[in-house]
C-alpha cells in the first residue's frame, strides 16, 4: 500500500507541471496573411468605397498573395464591367449563414483595387434581397481580426 502512495505521488509530480504549464500560454495560429499587417490587407482604402450592382457570374476560391490562404470570391457582371469580388478567408467566409448562388443580383460595397492586373473588390458588405454579409466594420477592420490595437 505504501509502495502504491509513493508511485502515485511520483506520477503525480511528473504530470502535474506539464499541465499547469498547457494551461498558461495559448500558440495562435494566425490569419494566415488575411491580417491586419499583410500587404494584401494594406490596399484596403475605407475612404475610396463605393457600391456596385451586378449578377453573379462565377463562385470561386482565391488565393490572393503566396503568403497567403485561400480565400472565398465570385465574378461580378455589371452593366459595363466585370469584377472579381474578395470577401475574404475561406476559414471565415464558409462560417457565415449567407446563400449566394451563380445568376443571383447582389450589391457589393468595397473598394476598388488591382490585384495580379486584374480589378478587384475587396468587399466590406454583400447586399442580397433581404440580407446583408457584413464583413468589414465602418472603420474598414476586417471582422476577421478580432485582435486589434486598442
Amino acid at each position: 500500500m505504501k509502495q502504491l502512495l509513493q508511485i502515485s505521488a511520483v506520477l503525480i509530480a511528473l504530470f502535474m507541471p506539464a499541465q499547469s504549464q498547457a494551461q498558461m500560454s495559448i500558440k495562435f495560429r494566425g490569419s494566415d496573411g488575411w491580417g491586419l499587417g499583410s500587404r494584401y490587407e494594406q490596399m484596403y482604402n475605407n475612404y475610396s468605397l463605393q457600391s456596385y450592382y451586378g449578377t453573379i457570374s462565377k463562385i470561386d476560391t482565391v488565393i490572393p498573395s503566396n503568403d497567403m490562404s485561400y480565400g472565398i470570391c465570385f465574378s461580378l457582371k455589371t452593366s459595363n464591367e466585370e469584377f472579381v469580388v474578395h470577401l475574404g478567408p475561406a476559414w471565415f467566409v464558409l462560417h457565415q449563414d449567407m446563400n449566394l448562388s451563380i445568376g443571383n443580383k447582389v450589391e457589393v460595397r468595397g473598394a476598388k483595387v488591382s490585384i495580379n492586373s486584374k480589378p478587384t473588390i475587396m468587399a466590406a458588405e454583400v447586399r442580397y434581397k433581404d440580407r446583408v454579409l457584413i464583413l468589414r466594420d465602418q472603420d474598414g477592420y476586417p471582422y476577421w481580426c478580432a485582435w486589434r490595437k486598442q
